[in-house]
């Protein structure tokens, strides 16, 4: 957004008001406002040109636009607030894991013997990472997510930046939410767990893997030639390319995961074929 936040000339309304034409405003404002900072870009000001044109956009006045916010810092605050909320669903990339599910459908005899496991677990986990970062941090939400996250404490303590933490957070845990379902799934139906040392917790697995994906993703607008090698690794028939952040995943899955001794082939095969839920808890 633009650098300059205005005082004086704002055109003050009577606060936020309540009723189906200043919520249609709001929403109008709002939806031009996130088409904007992902063609744009993100920053913590607002100036009363770039307010025209959001207003203009919409199809709503000026005067309208007073009466839903009734200073630069509500309407922003609403703005990084429906950035964090809709960042929640670009993050969990839905597609990853439908299409991992499917894959393991289709890898069914070497699930019954620990170097087929072994061979499916790191097939996914090469394949999906390098998917995910590549549809992930290519997302212009994800890029404001990031951006957002790591400025809105810029900003003056007080009611606004808590209220856009509060949504950061939320979003957060939401991710972490679908992602343990996901692990919760994938990892047994594979023959592997988390190490006892976690206590059956996945949420540590869930945030070092996603900072993996995520800082990588930041750090390649800096240096991509970097970011975007690839490996050809050793296999017992040739090699496989990895790319680096399937390599840092992996070391994050190394860390955390292991064989799971009790594993019953049969039972993993029959939960493949009713699909994708919860794996319960041990």
């Amino acid at each position: 957004m633009g650098v300059t936040v205005p005082g004086d000339n704002w055109s003050r309304g009577n606060g936020l008001r309540r009723g189906s034409d200043l919520d249609d405003v709001r929403d109008r404002v709002l939806r031009c406002a996130t088409q904007y900072v992902e063609t744009v870009g993100l920053s913590l000001g607002i100036s009363a040109a770039l307010v025209d044109q959001l207003c203009a956009e919409a199809g709503v006045s000026t005067k309208q636009f007073a009466k839903v916010w009734a200073s630069p810092e509500d309407f922003l605050t609403d703005l990084f607030c429906e950035l964090a909320n809709q960042a929640q669903i670009d993050r969990a990339d839905t597609q990853t894991l439908l299409t991992t599910w499917q894959y393991l459908s289709m890898r069914i005899d070497d699930l019954r013997s620990l170097e087929g496991r072994r061979r499916v677990l790191v097939d996914v986990i090469r394949t999906a990472a390098e998917y995910n970062f590549d549809v992930v941090t290519a997302s212009a939400k994800w890029r404001t997510y990031a951006a957002l996250s790591t400025t809105i404490l810029s900003w003056p303590e007080g009611e606004a930046r808590t209220r856009v933490i509060d949504a950061l957070r939320a979003s957060e845990l939401a991710f972490v939410e679908t992602m343990e379902g996901f692990y919760r799934n994938v990892l047994p139906t594979i023959g592997y767990r988390l190490k006892p040392e976690f206590k059956g917790d996945y949420q540590p697995f869930v945030v070092a893997a996603a900072s993996v994906i995520e800082g990588l993703g930041i750090v390649r607008a800096t240096v991509p030639a970097l970011v975007e090698a690839h490996f050809d690794i050793p296999v017992e028939n040739g090699t496989d390319a990895w790319s680096v952040a399937s390599l840092a995943f992996m070391g994050v899955v190394e860390a955390f995961v292991e064989p799971d001794p009790a594993f019953v082939p049969d039972e993993a095969i029959s939960r493949l074929s009713t699909g994708v839920d919860v794996t319960p808890q041990q």
